[in-house]
């Protein structure tokens, strides 16, 4: 059995190492990979996605993995399928879902999905026209296209509205992203992420989980891709669980074999618990999320081979999900400057103490790495996640933070309250977490 996985990030990472301990799996690729998944397979530097698809072609790889959202809007899943190959995600058609906010969110419109009321605008003047007619502000701007996670911003007054405006259709701060943004209310409430495996016919929803967006800690500060993730999500109850399914879930999945789109993957739904206690969505992902996959999918106990392939045949109605009933919490480690313009090149030390697979149920995945002259190389903005179990939130939070203490490069930092929030026992349900 050959292997591929698409990416360079923490989640392909984690994705190598979970494919790696089926025995089946004898040969395992990463385009372009990093330094972790150096150690469990061999990364091969492919840049484009002529490149990939020559390359498993060439090599007969049976099952290719898409992490990125890029190459997925990018339609790398059709021209996979067009030779023949077995390939985990959705087509650029459905990739849709995540490459246009517009698009998202008329999906959702049309299905009858909760989600923000919200007003699309193609051109700046009339989108500052709106904003100087609102009368109650936070607002949410989003831009429309792909922005690495940074291209949503929650505005408190007319002033910033009109600032970030001009950012995203004047300036192009996210180039093309930018053409079209989409201007929605603001939800108060908690933030959780569910995950769904698709196949056409069926789904299954895998272990909640909780991303901190923010660089800083109190969640403050520019967006980020994630700064860390913990699993279970506290909000997510049993009750809740029921609830996102019928009002939301059994919606999408209608939504989608109604208007023709075979969805054969991952799907990520943010959701928003609002004070009411009804969930909303706040967007779809056509993928895993990162920081999120290095805390579910280790708490994943069905064989990862086994799911994609009922994905890929559409039997995952026979996949019985089964989870470790243990919190898991990561942290990301990042490079200076980061998320704007960060630093290179420092050597890592301290990832001597932590094998590959685990010490003290800590793992940790590499994101922005290489390795070089035998040295592992800060190579990225995110560079390490370091994730942990326990028996309890709080046990897995002191088992991370303790392991990061070990491990250093220069003018690395990471912020130090992930997970507390999940530790009070009341939820502030008015925080701005959009």
């Amino acid at each position: 059995m050959k292997a591929l996985v698409v990416g360079s990030g923490g989640r392909e990472h984690c994705l190598m190492w979970k494919l790696s301990l089926n025995p089946a799996v004898k040969d395992l690729y990463c385009a372009p990979g990093n330094a972790g998944t150096s150690f469990i397979g061999k990364n091969v530097p492919l840049d484009t996605i002529d490149d990939i698809v020559r390359f498993a072609c060439k090599e007969s790889i049976d099952l290719t993995v898409v992490g990125p959202e890029a190459p997925l809007a990018e339609g790398i899943v059709d021209r996979l399928s067009e030779q023949g190959c077995k390939v985990i995600g959705p087509k650029q058609s459905e990739a849709r879902l995540e490459s246009s906010k517009i698009f998202a969110k008329n999906f959702m419109r049309r299905n009858n999905i909760p989600t923000a009321d919200y007003e699309v605008f193609h051109h700046p003047n009339r989108a500052a026209a709106y904003i100087h007619s609102l009368r109650e502000f936070p607002v949410v701007m989003k831009a429309d296209g792909l922005a690495a996670g940074k291209g949503v911003a929650i505005v408190d007054d007319r002033d910033d509205a009109l600032l970030i405006l001009r950012s995203l259709m004047v300036e192009r701060k996210f180039g093309k992203a930018g053409e079209k943004i989409v201007i929605e209310e603001f939800l108060s409430g908690e933030e959780a992420t569910i995950i769904l495996a698709l196949d056409d016919d069926s789904f299954c929803l895998l272990p909640s989980s909780q991303d901190h967006k923010k660089v800083g800690e109190g969640d403050i500060g520019p967006n980020t891709g994630g700064m860390g993730a913990y699993s279970p999500a506290p909000i997510v109850t049993a009750k809740q669980t029921e609830k996102i399914e019928q009002k939301i879930v059994l919606p999408l999945v209608e939504g989608l074999k109604k208007e023709g789109m075979l969805y054969k993957g991952f799907l990520y739904i943010g959701i928003i618990v609002s004070d009411e206690g009804e969930p909303f969505v706040l967007e779809f992902n056509v993928r895993l999320g990162d920081p999120e996959t290095q805390v579910v999918i280790p708490r994943l106990e069905n064989d990862l081979l086994e799911m994609f392939n009922a994905i890929i045949e559409g039997e995952l109605h026979a996949i019985k999900v089964q989870v470790d009933p243990r919190p898991m919490l990561g942290v990301v480690m990042a490079a200076h400057g980061y998320p704007g313009n960060y630093e290179r090149g420092m050597e890592i030390s301290g990832l001597e103490r932590f094998s590959n697979s685990s010490m003290d149920d800590v793992l940790i995945f590499h994101a922005g790495t290489k390795r070089k002259e035998g040295k592992v190389i800060a190579n990225g903005g995110r560079v390490l996640n370091v994730c942990g179990k326990g028996n309890t939130l709080r046990e897995a939070m002191d088992k991370v933070y303790k392991a990061m203490k070990y491990v250093h490069f220069a003018s690395g930092f990471y912020r130090h309250d992930i997970g507390f929030h999940a530790l009070t026992e009341e939820f502030s349900h008015s925080t701005k977490k959009h």
